[in-house]
């Protein structure tokens, strides 16, 4: 029986554990969060025991693995304490909010002789598995561009919350990092990257200081490129991939859930979730999203879709396999080697310095 401690008793918290009572052989064995009384209702619901502070919790014998849900610029410091002592690290995305903190929390891991891993649950979405199968498989020839877009309208909120907040979240770019994680994945590290945003409409009461419109071009190493668009000042809002090759293309339609292939052998169509309820589910999302302006999404205590449920599973389980017999699919060895989020961070990195100084930036590896 695998014990896990959480780090972090909010929405993200919320669905690891549940998904742990689920998972044959882990359980909740400890929980921690900076504010006390949560993290002790969190862990008194689940059976577990509430830690005082994040040291206590690394330290419970009982605890094998920690997983880290707190906001995206305070991950470092419990995945330094968890690896040093001795336990295996599982960090929410986007693992941190810079490429030297990602490259410290990985480096401690492997120095401990940890794994760590990085949450990137656009791996696990059965949809992009489909589509990486296609393109290896040649269905569209040579990859030569990527055309991603993940935007939305959002209003204003009753409160502004860390999300909203770029020190905390690092904003859309860093929070909404998985179309810059799946260019990544597709195509390697890119060779530069040129970015433009700026906050045009949300001011003011209940609204954040994040840039509410973002634009990435980017140089891809094959010679090709690749488009990233995202923000929450759109009302006329997508959410798409687009990879373009020599042959053919591949549309991972995110907002209507569907994966469609078209080649000189004419048009197929994919799930994007696990069955015709997912896909549904996941389409509902988007219109709920769009009708409540962005103010229902990712809240402690709400109710999580089951789509996205099943992906957190699936992720939690690909690291709880690792953890018990030291072997993992190649397709995940990225999440698991560092560079998958090095490589992440590097864009995102590159992409706000260029946007301060409005040049393009190149990406070393």
């Amino acid at each position: 029986m695998t014990g896990y401690g959480i780090i972090g008793c909010g929405y993200a918290g919320g669905i690891h554990a549940d998904n742990l009572a689920k998972m044959p052989g882990t359980r909740l064995a400890a929980a921690f969060d900076t504010d006390y009384e949560r993290a002790k209702a969190f862990a008194q619901e689940r059976g577990a025991y509430t830690a005082s502070t994040i040291e206590e919790l690394c330290s419970n014998r009982e605890v094998e693995a920690v997983i880290i849900t707190t906001p995206n610029n305070s991950h470092r410091i419990p995945a330094i304490c968890a690896a040093k002592a001795g336990k295996h690290v599982f960090c929410e995305k986007p693992v941190a909010l810079s490429f030297e903190d990602t490259k410290e929390m990985i480096d401690t891991a492997e120095k401990a002789g940890v794994y760590f891993f990085a949450a990137h649950t656009t791996n696990f979405i059965r949809g992009v598995q489909t589509a990486k199968a296609l393109l290896a498989s040649g269905a569209v020839g040579e990859l030569l561009m990527i055309e991603a877009v993940h935007t939305d309208w959002a209003g204003p909120q009753k409160f502004t919350g860390w999300k909203q907040r770029k020190d905390i979240s690092g904003g859309h770019l860093y929070h909404h990092m998985h179309e810059a994680d799946l260019i990544c994945q597709l195509a390697g590290l890119p060779v530069s990257v040129y970015a433009n945003g700026k906050n045009l409409v949300h001011y003011g009461a209940g609204c954040g200081d994040e840039e509410d419109a973002i634009f990435l071009n980017i140089e891809l190493s094959g010679g090709g490129f690749a488009s990233l668009t995202i923000g929450s000042a759109f009302h006329l809002g997508d959410h798409f991939v687009k990879l373009q090759g020599k042959t053919g293309g591949i549309l991972l339609d995110f907002k209507n859930s569907v994966v469609r292939l078209e080649n000189d052998q004419g048009e197929k169509l994919y799930s994007m979730q696990e069955n015709e309820e997912e896909d549904e589910e996941r389409r509902n999302g988007y219109r709920k999203h769009k009708a409540d302006a962005g103010k229902g999404f990712g809240k402690p205590g709400m109710k999580t879709s089951s789509w996205m449920s099943t992906i957190f599973y699936k992720e939690l389980k690909c690291f709880n396999d690792i953890i018990r017999t030291g072997n993992t699919a190649p397709e995940y060895e990225p999440l698991l080697d560092g560079s998958a989020a090095l490589n992440c961070v590097k864009v995102l990195d590159g992409a706000r310095e260029s946007m301060a100084l409005r040049l393009p930036v190149r990406l070393e590896e």
